[in-house]
């Protein structure tokens, strides 16, 4: 079940109208689609036209990363034009989506990845509830021959 401020942030990202091919949604999107978890903001890693696009535009900051990089937020709705911690092919990430619900996200999978490359205690949670929701529902056995 997702909470009000979960719908008006999806409901914001429909709004945007961004081009489907041309941005995945990231971090713990895939979680909150799936209402594994409430999030504060929801995290857009876009194409390099997007982010020049959006730069410019009312209402939108950048904003620097505490690993230097920047990206543009705008009440809850962040921009990244590239990913990270590790190392990722951002092009392949917004091509080789799961749409879901008109939206277009990361797979579970490889959110689950990059959460457990970031480590941080939120994060590992976060492995954790993942990793019991695909046993749940019997698709475990998709992330377990992964290697990470």
């Amino acid at each position: 079940m997702q909470g009000n401020r979960t719908k008006t942030l999806l409901a914001r990202v429909k709004e945007l109208r961004l081009p489907t091919e041309q941005y995945v949604i990231f971090g713990s999107g895939p979680m909150v689609v799936r209402g594994l978890r409430e999030c504060k903001d929801i995290d857009i890693l876009v194409s390099e036209s997007v982010f020049r696009e959006y730069r410019d535009k009312p209402g939108w900051t950048t904003k620097k990363f505490g690993d230097g990089s920047d990206y543009l937020e705008n009440d809850g709705i962040e921009l990244w034009a590239e990913w990270g911690p590790g190392e990722w092919n951002e092009a392949a990430l917004i091509r080789e989506v799961e749409i879901i619900d008109g939206l277009p996200f990361v797979p579970l999978e490889m959110m689950l990845k990059w959460k457990k490359i970031c480590g941080r205690p939120k994060d590992l949670a976060d492995v954790k509830t993942v990793e019991e929701y695909l046993k749940r529902n019997n698709l475990f056995e998709l992330v377990e021959t992964e290697s990470f």
